[in-house]
C-alpha cells in the first residue's frame, strides 16, 4: 500500500474518532464518586441491573455518611460507579476476560461483539444499551489494529493488497447507514426486547459460529491426511513440478514487468481515489450526527433534540449514503465491463460486480449494519459467512471484514456518543484494550494458527464462548424480569432521553 493510501485510512478515521471522544470528556461534572468510589443511588428495584448489583448498592449506603453527600448524575450512568478508582471484582475481572475474548476473535477474523456485550453485561454490570456502544467502542479499537495490520499484506490470488477494496466500496456504504439507524433503535427500543433480540441473535450466531468452525475442523483433516499421502508417496514429482512452476512464473514476470510498472502507478492512484471516497461518505455521516447533536451533545447549529432540524439531519444521511452507493456502484460495473472487454481473467475468489450483484450484496449488508448498531456486534460476524458464500478466499474476506467493521463501528460509536449512551472514561479504557489485545492476538494467535495450519479451535471456542453467552443473558433477562409489570419491560426511551 502507498503512503497515501495509509494517510486516508488512518488520518480520515482514527482522527475523526478522537475528535469526537475529545469533544465529548467532560466526566468530572457529570459523575460524582463517595470514598467508595461509587455513585450516590436510591435503593429501588428498578435500579438493580444484575442479580449482582445488590450487593454493590448495599456497600455503598454503607459508606455513606452525613458529610459526604454525592448528587445524583443526570446522564443515565447513576447505577454504576466510575472506573477509578478500580473495583477488582468487577472492573479486573472484565479486563481480564475480554482481553482473552478479544485477543482469540482476533485470530478468528471477527470483531468479538458476540463475547463483548455479554461480558459487559454480566460482569461489568452495565445495562444493555450502555454494554453495546462499550462494545462497538471497543471493537472499534480492535478494527484499527487489524487493519494497520492486514493493509500491508498481498492478495494470495492476485497482484493487489489482501484488502478488497472493490468489496468494501459496494458493501460498506449501505452498511453504514444501517449502523446509525440501528444506533437509534438501540437507544429508544425497551432493554428487555433489545436483551431478548440479543439472546435471539447471539444464539444463531453461536450456532453459526459452531457449524462453520466443524466443517473448517474436517477440511483441515482432509487437507492434511491428503498432504501427507501425496508428500510421502511422490515428493521427488512435487518438487519437479513446484520447479517448473517456479520457472515460469519467473519468466511471466519477466515478460510482463514493462507494463506492470506501467499500470502500477495508474491502478495505486485509482485504489487511493476509491479509499478516500469511501473515507468521506463515512466522514460525512459523521458530521451529520455531530451537527443534529443528540442526549448528551448538543447541536452546534443550535438545534433542539428532536426538532425538525434534528430529524432533517438525521434523515439527511439517507440521501448522502445513497448518492455514494450509486456512485461506487457505476463505477464498480463500467470496470467490470471494461475487463469483460479486454478478456481479463478473474482469479480465484474474485467477486464479478455485475448488475445483479452490486445491489442484492449491498442490501444484505445494510441488514448487517443494521445488526452492528442495534447489537454491538460489529458486523463482521454477518459480513464474515457471507462472503465465504460469495466464494471469496477466507484471508481476503477476513481482512477486508476488519477494513468495514472499522467504518462501521466508528460511525455507530460516534451515534452512541452523541446519544450519550457511551462512558468516556469506560470507552476509553476498553478502546485501547481493544487495540493493544487484537494486535497481540494477530501476533501471537496468528503465528501459532500459521504454524500448526488450523483455525477451527479458534472457531469452534468463539462459538462455544457465544454459545454461553447467550444462555447466560437469557437466564440475566429472565430475573431481571421477575416481578416487574408489562408496562415496565415494553416501555420505550425517548430519543433525547438521558435514561438507558
Amino acid at each position: 500500500m502507498t503512503r497515501c493510501q495509509w494517510r486516508v485510512i488512518v488520518i480520515g478515521l482514527v482522527a475523526e474518532a478522537a475528535k469526537v471522544v475529545a469533544s465529548n470528556v467532560s466526566v468530572p461534572g457529570n459523575f460524582t464518586s463517595n470514598r467508595s468510589g461509587l455513585t450516590h443511588v436510591a435503593l429501588h428495584p428498578s435500579h438493580v441491573t444484575t442479580p449482582l448489583a445488590p450487593m454493590i448498592l448495599a456497600d455503598s449506603h454503607a459508606n455513606l455518611s452525613m458529610d459526604d453527600p454525592s448528587p445524583v448524575s443526570s446522564h443515565g450512568f447513576e447505577y454504576h460507579k466510575e472506573p477509578f478508582p478500580p473495583d477488582w471484582r468487577h472492573d479486573a475481572l472484565t479486563m481480564v476476560l475480554a482481553s482473552l475474548g478479544l485477543i482469540v476473535a482476533a485470530s478468528g477474523g471477527i470483531g468479538g461483539g458476540g463475547i463483548l456485550v455479554p461480558l459487559f453485561m454480566l460482569v461489568l454490570d452495565f445495562k444493555p444499551k450502555h454494554a453495546i456502544a462499550l462494545s462497538n467502542f471497543t471493537i472499534l479499537g480492535g478494527a484499527i489494529a487489524n487493519t494497520l495490520a492486514n493493509v500491508r499484506r498481498k492478495h494470495p490470488h492476485r497482484d493487489g493488497p489482501l484488502i478488497d477494496w472493490d468489496l468494501i466500496l459496494a458493501m460498506e456504504p449501505l452498511t453504514i447507514f444501517g449502523a446509525v439507524f440501528g444506533s437509534l433503535l438501540s437507544k429508544i427500543l425497551p432493554n428487555f426486547v433489545l436483551t431478548s433480540l440479543l439472546v435471539i441473535i447471539l444464539a444463531l450466531i453461536g450456532q453459526r459460529t459452531m457449524t462453520k468452525g466443524c466443517s473448517m475442523y474436517r477440511e483441515e483433516r482432509r487437507s492434511l491426511s491428503s498432504n501427507g499421502f501425496e508428500l510421502e508417496m511422490s515428493p521427488r514429482a512435487t518438487l519437479a513440478e513446484d520447479n517448473t512452476e517456479d520457472v515460469q512464473d519467473y519468466m511471466e514476470f519477466q515478460s510482463d514487468t514493462e507494463s506492470q510498472s506501467r499500470s502500477s502507478g495508474k491502478s495505486g492512484t485509482r485504489l487511493c481515489c476509491k479509499i478516500g471516497s469511501l473515507t468521506l461518505c463515512f466522514a460525512g455521516t459523521c458530521a451529520l450526527t455531530l451537527l443534529k447533536g443528540g442526549g448528551r451533545m448538543a447541536s452546534p447549529l443550535g438545534f433542539e433534540c428532536g426538532s425538525v432540524g434534528f430529524w432533517l439531519l438525521y434523515f439527511g444521511a439517507i440521501p448522502w449514503v445513497l448518492a455514494f452507493a450509486l456512485g461506487f456502484r457505476q463505477l464498480l460495473v463500467s470496470e467490470f465491463q471494461e475487463k469483460l472487454q479486454q478478456g481479463y481473467a478473474f482469479a480465484a475468489g474474485e467477486v464479478r460486480w455485475d448488475s445483479r450483484n452490486t445491489v442484492l450484496y449491498p442490501l444484505l449488508c445494510a441488514i448487517a449494519g443494521l445488526l452492528a448498531g442495534l447489537f454491538g456486534v460489529g458486523g463482521g460476524i454477518v459480513k464474515g459467512p457471507l462472503m465465504l458464500e460469495m466464494g471469496i478466499t477466507p484471508s481476503v474476506a477476513s481482512a477486508s471484514a476488519a477494513a468495514m467493521i472499522l467504518y462501521t463501528s466508528a460511525a455507530a460509536s460516534t451515534s452512541f456518543l452523541v446519544f450519550g449512551l457511551l462512558h468516556p472514561l469506560y470507552g476509553a479504557i476498553f478502546f485501547l484494550l481493544g487495540l493493544f489485545c487484537t494486535a497481540l492476538g494477530q501476533y501471537v494467535v496468528g503465528r501459532w494458527v500459521h504454524k500448526q495450519n488450523r483455525q477451527s479451535p479458534i472457531v469452534l471456542s468463539i462459538g462455544s464462548v457465544i454459545l454461553l453467552s447467550s444462555f447466560f443473558v437469557a437466564i440475566n433477562t429472565v430475573v431481571l424480569s421477575v416481578g416487574r409489570s408489562r408496562s415496565e419491560l415494553f416501555a420505550f426511551h425517548g430519543v433525547c432521553d438521558s435514561a438507558a
